[in-house]
């Protein structure tokens, strides 16, 4: 009988204490969190009661294992797992790049930059969840702003004839005018019977040449003019002010049948 009773008594301290040799509910545990392991004495305590007991804080988003019900037994290790969500803003460039454009009326070793490039940007908000500050986890929310590129508008020659006036180098663009543009032609039948063929500066006039008004475009500057090609302004009119143009042939069946147009002049450095 005496031997029942102990046995009974046996089983009962079992189911208590879940072993003899362990208890489930009492030792040491270990808490990792923030990057650090600290080791704490729990004892009849639940996950959550000891992080407590032990002074640590969680947040509504906080990821703990095992979970917080559940009770704390010898050298069990609580992970906290700190969770964040923020919003982050990103900028992203749009590179510019180069559209050509033919013309006839340069030759094949001319160039002219007429618009310069410039990078556009594309601005998103992302939302982006971190555990332990290490992102996990990113998903576009919004676009904000967004600039497009402005691409590098290149004139390249496509002629294989020389003019009499070339283009020294590849050129770049620095100022445009819109101006009303006619047709001239240095002989006698447009400039009258003491037309010697040279311009205002001395040049020798030809297709190339233009006369423009040197109070708006001063004599010597180099041009690029749509559907001409590259020109000098080296030569002046009584006709031509302001934002007049005059444009040389070098012949007068050309310049007779040039019709006035407006027209857009780079000034090109």
């Amino acid at each position: 009988m005496k031997k029942t009773l102990l046995l009974i008594a046996v089983f009962a301290g079992v189911m208590l204490t879940g072993s003899i040799y362990f208890n489930p509910f009492q030792g040491k545990v270990k808490i990792i969190i923030d990057g650090k392991i600290s080791e704490y004495d729990i004892k009849n305590a639940t996950v959550y009661e000891a992080l407590k007991k032990a002074g640590v804080s969680l947040s509504s988003h906080d990821i703990v294992f095992p979970a917080l019900n559940t009770y704390v037994c010898d050298g069990m290790h609580i992970n906290v797992i700190r969770v964040k969500e923020s919003t982050v803003k990103v900028r992203e460039v749009l590179n510019f790049g180069t559209v050509n454009v033919y013309d006839p009326n340069l030759s094949k070793e001319e160039s002219v930059v007429l618009e310069y490039g410039k990078d556009g940007y594309i601005e998103k908000e992302f939302k982006v969840l971190f555990h332990n500050e290490r992102e996990v986890w990113r998903k576009l929310y919004n676009i904000n702003a967004v600039e497009k590129p402005k691409n590098i508008k290149l004139v390249m020659g496509t002629d294989t004839k020389k003019r009499m006036y070339m283009m020294p180098k590849k050129m770049w663009a620095v100022k445009v005018y819109t101006m009303k543009a006619t047709g001239y032609y240095p002989g006698p039948e447009d400039c009258g019977i003491y037309a010697d063929g040279l311009t205002a500066n001395g040049m020798k006039a030809g297709y190339g040449v233009v006369a423009v008004d040197p109070k708006t475009i001063p004599l010597g500057t180099k041009l690029y003019i749509p559907t001409y090609g590259y020109a000098i302004a080296a030569d002046t009119g009584g006709a031509i002010n302001g934002q007049r143009i005059d444009l040389c042939f070098n012949t007068y069946k050309e310049s007779s049948t040039y019709t006035p147009r407006w027209l857009k002049v780079y000034v090109i450095k």
